[in-house]
């Protein structure tokens, strides 16, 4: 019976030792830019997605915070919008994306959820377990598992010499071929199905309906994207923006701004510093 709970305790101390190893890696890598509460100065935001990271810090120039971060979904915004509400910050303005694609059913599972646990409302009834079980013991989280997996997979290929050497793509250098099917790839990849996410509407109108609540002037943008991916996406759009219209709310639509200027984009539909810089200026300008 001694042998059994000193085998227990050994492995009790292995799970807490690794999990603080993970969760370090964690806070140090998964949650970076998460970890970056606003400053209080601020009383406008931007929320995206990878679009939104593209602009990086440049909006506040303007007095506006860049609130964006990769994946990031109307459920991460949603979190985000209550935590400045809740903590006391004095917002006026909120532009949010509404591209074609944002209620993209493949965002339901391609999101910020357990990265936005950080922004977890008081008042929500799973409070505990997503504020504090989930961050603290980030061991029981898939996504941050195959993460460090795949981050000591790429420092053992570094000591044995075996990394691969990779090009960074230069949207602007690549062929008229190459273009068009990073384009279509793109494309097909955020449009999965007809059908859009009921869920993420129903995240957008809570979003909506909030901002209304609390005098928010709340402002949909469509980012700028290269003429190829415009050329791919035709009609496709599971209308965000179309939402924000019947709810009588302001859009910036600045999709086709930048369709003929290949060098101000990175890939088919992001940004670069350039193409950030200058769309900055148009938006915040206005």
């Amino acid at each position: 019976m001694k042998r059994f709970i000193f085998n227990i305790f050994i492995l009790f101390i292995i799970i807490f030792v690794f999990n603080i190893i993970v969760f370090v890696f964690a806070n140090d890598n998964y949650y970076k830019g998460y970890n970056d509460f606003p400053d209080k100065r601020f009383r406008s935001f931007i929320m995206a997605d990878s679009h939104g990271m593209s602009i990086e810090k440049m909006p506040e120039k303007f007095g506006v915070y860049n609130f964006s971060d990769n994946s990031d979904s109307y459920y991460d915004m949603k979190r985000k919008l209550i935590y400045l509400i809740e903590n006391h910050y004095k917002i006026d303005k909120i532009y949010i994306s509404v591209d074609n694609y944002t209620l993209s059913p493949y965002r339901d599972k391609n999101n910020n959820l357990d990265k936005s646990i950080k922004y977890t409302s008081k008042i929500d009834y799973n409070y505990i377990n997503e504020k504090y079980i989930k961050y603290y013991f980030p061991i029981f989280q898939p996504k941050i598992n195959s993460l460090f997996r795949i981050y000591l997979q790429d420092k053992v290929k570094l000591i044995f010499q075996q990394r691969n050497n990779t090009v960074n793509i230069i949207w602007n250098k690549l062929s008229e071929e190459e273009k068009i099917v990073r384009a279509k790839d793109r494309v097909n990849s955020q449009f999965p199905s007809h059908n859009k996410s009921k869920a993420l509407e129903q995240e957008l109108i809570k979003i909506i309906d909030i901002c209304q609540s609390n005098n928010i002037k709340l402002i949909g943008v469509k980012f700028p994207v290269s003429g190829y991916y415009l050329k791919m996406l035709g009609n496709k759009n599971y209308g965000a923006d179309k939402l924000f219209v019947s709810k009588g709310l302001e859009i910036i639509d600045c999709q086709s701004f930048f369709k003929e200027k290949n060098e101000y984009f990175g890939d088919q539909d992001h940004l670069n510093f350039q193409g950030g810089e200058k769309f900055t200026k148009i938006l915040l300008q206005k």
